[in-house]
């Protein structure tokens, strides 16, 4: 069982750590068990951890520990620091994994309670499809669900009017496109994102269990770590010299159909890139990299984040293609920019 002090207020770079290293144990030995057995009985109605005892290895078990001493960690932190949202989001996740989904429920909707008592527009509404196939049965989530649409309602961005450039239409009249407003778009890294971008990789055999495992904990690890660096899956490959990211790299271009470039063909207009901030570029892991008419070329670091997508479509007011690039291209790409802005 593992066992840990937290202290509110204090500590805090350490407490941070300590979640991070919970989190990635948890990915780890949730998706271990999964992947242990190829004949194994899991799917989404059914638990591994209910399985019967006598079937199971003592590697399995070993791994079930590390499980439920990482749930056991969380349900600690929130005793401490019952709005821990870092906690509950990890909570309602593994219980959900694990197939007891009367308590990832439980979770989720304390979560969403947390999300609007601390009015985060931005996580109210993605949590909002979460929360909303329970409402049909379950009043305390249909109260719930109420509250965070009267949330995202009351500060729903407002929309201003843009006039594209470029010639006018064959009627002569310009085309009037509405943007939403960039105030809200997250600028942060997504821990959640990145393990999906993994996950992938695992489930289509491109990563074996133990490189998986190892990525999980670097991105834990950077995560972490205050330091201005982008967090990726494929920064994580490549700093790890990873000799097969060639060949992941073309399978998640094919997958997501995001054709592979060299920023280092390309000759940088500063100006390309000004409607996104350097926060934003380097959290998210994005960069415009060229300009064809009213078309932006953009690179990402994670081609299945739509939601990526869509914000970078967002911030500068463009249809967007996108393309992937080595993680060594588009932080020199990034490095000069900054030199140029002066940043």
């Amino acid at each position: 069982m593992l066992e840990l002090e937290l202290t509110q207020g204090k500590n805090k770079n350490q407490n941070i750590q300590i979640k991070h290293s919970l989190t990635g144990l948890l990915c780890n030995a949730i998706n271990s068990i999964e992947t242990s057995e190829a004949n194994t009985y899991f799917h989404a109605t059914q638990s591994p951890l209910l399985m019967k005892k006598q079937e199971d290895s003592p590697q399995k078990q070993d791994l079930e520990a590390e499980v439920w001493g990482a749930i056991s960690a969380f349900e600690q932190i929130l005793e401490a620091l019952p709005t821990d949202r870092a906690s509950l989001e990890a909570l309602w996740n593994a219980y959900e994994q694990i197939g007891d989904f009367a308590k990832a429920r439980a979770y989720l909707f304390r979560l969403g309670n947390v999300i609007v008592e601390e009015e985060d527009i931005e996580v109210a509404r993605l949590l909002l499809e979460k929360v909303r196939p329970h409402a049909a049965d379950d009043e305390s989530a249909r109260e719930l669900l109420g509250r965070m649409e009267r949330l995202v309602e009351r500060q729903k961005p407002p929309t201003v009017s843009s006039v594209t450039d470029g010639a006018a239409s064959d009627a002569g009249s310009r085309q009037h496109v509405k943007t939403p407003t960039t105030e809200h778009v997250r600028t942060t890294f997504s821990m959640a994102d990145e393990l999906a971008f993994a996950w992938n990789l695992l489930e289509a055999n491109q990563l074996t269990q133990e490189e998986y495992a190892s990525v999980v904990q670097d991105l834990t690890e950077m995560s972490a770590v205050e330091s201005a660096t982008t967090v990726s899956v494929l920064h994580v490959l490549e700093n790890r010299a990873f000799k097969n990211i060639e060949k992941i790299m073309a399978y998640v271009s094919k997958e997501c159909g995001t054709p592979i470039i060299s920023l280092a063909s390309f000759d940088f207009k500063p100006d390309e890139a000004t409607p996104m901030s350097m926060d934003f570029m380097m959290g998210r892991g994005a960069f415009v990299f060229e300009t064809i008419g009213k078309d932006a070329l953009v690179v990402v670091m994670n081609p299945y984040d739509k939601q990526l997508k869509k914000d970078v479509e967002t911030l500068t007011g463009r249809k967007c293609h996108f393309f992937m690039s080595l993680p060594s291209e588009f932080d020199k790409a990034l490095a000069n920019l900054k030199a140029t802005r002066g940043a």
